[in-house]
C-alpha cells in the first residue's frame, strides 16, 4: 500500500507549515502584468465624487441681518430668516449674495424659499419668483421649492431677493422675514 503525502494547501497552512514570502520581484511583475490589462481595457467615464454646495441665508448676505423667526414661519434648514440691515424695520428689504460654483456638470439646482409677506428673486439677472402681493397683511408663504438649474453657470453667480413687507414698517405685530437656501449639486 502506497501513501500519498498531500500537498499542503496554500489557503489554510497546517500549524507546522512556514509560509513563504513572495519575492518582490514576482509582486512587481504581477503588478506590471494587471496594469497593462487595465491599459488595454477602454476607459469608462465614472465620477468619483460629486460636490453639494448650500447657500442659506444669513448675515454674510450682503445688506442682511438676522430676524428672529415668528413662530408661525416654517423652520428653513441651513438658513436663517432676514432683513435689511440697512432699514431693519422698512417695509422692504434688497438682499444679495455672490457664490462660485466650481467647474463641472451642474446636476441640480433648487431654490427653497419662505417669505412673510412676499419677493421677488433674481438669479444671474433672470427672474426665478414674482410673488403677486396679498390683500392681507397677515399673509405670508409659508415655503416654496424652485428649480432654479438652468439659471446657474459655472463660475459666478448673484442671487438678489428683493422681500415686502405688506401693511407698513416690520414691527412686533407686524413681522417680516425671508429665509432661501439654494441647494446645488455639482458633478466633478
Amino acid at each position: 500500500m502506497t501513501i500519498r503525502k498531500r500537498k499542503p494547501s496554500l489557503l489554510k497552512p497546517g500549524p507546522r507549515a512556514k509560509r513563504k514570502r513572495i519575492p518582490v520581484a514576482k509582486i512587481m511583475s504581477i503588478y506590471q502584468r494587471r496594469l497593462r490589462l487595465h491599459n488595454a481595457m477602454p476607459v469608462k467615464n465614472v465620477s468619483v465624487s460629486q460636490r453639494n454646495i448650500r447657500i442659506g441665508t444669513g448675515e454674510d448676505w450682503t445688506n442682511a441681518i438676522e430676524v428672529t423667526r415668528n413662530p408661525a414661519w416654517v423652520e428653513v434648514n441651513n438658513a436663517d430668516y432676514v432683513w435689511s440691515d440697512r432699514n431693519p424695520t422698512g417695509d422692504f428689504a434688497v438682499v444679495s449674495r455672490r457664490f462660485r460654483i466650481p467647474r463641472g456638470d451642474i446636476e441640480r439646482g433648487s431654490l427653497f424659499l419662505s417669505v412673510d409677506n412676499y419677493a421677488v428673486v433674481l438669479i444671474n439677472g433672470r427672474i426665478v419668483v414674482y410673488d403677486n402681493p396679498e390683500a392681507n397683511a397677515a399673509f405670508f408663504n409659508p415655503g416654496r421649492t424652485f428649480n432654479v438649474r438652468r439659471l446657474l453657470r459655472n463660475g459666478r453667480n448673484d442671487i438678489v431677493i428683493i422681500a415686502f413687507n405688506l401693511g407698513g414698517a416690520r414691527s412686533d405685530a407686524n413681522p417680516a422675514g425671508v429665509a432661501a437656501r439654494l441647494d446645488i449639486r455639482v458633478d466633478d
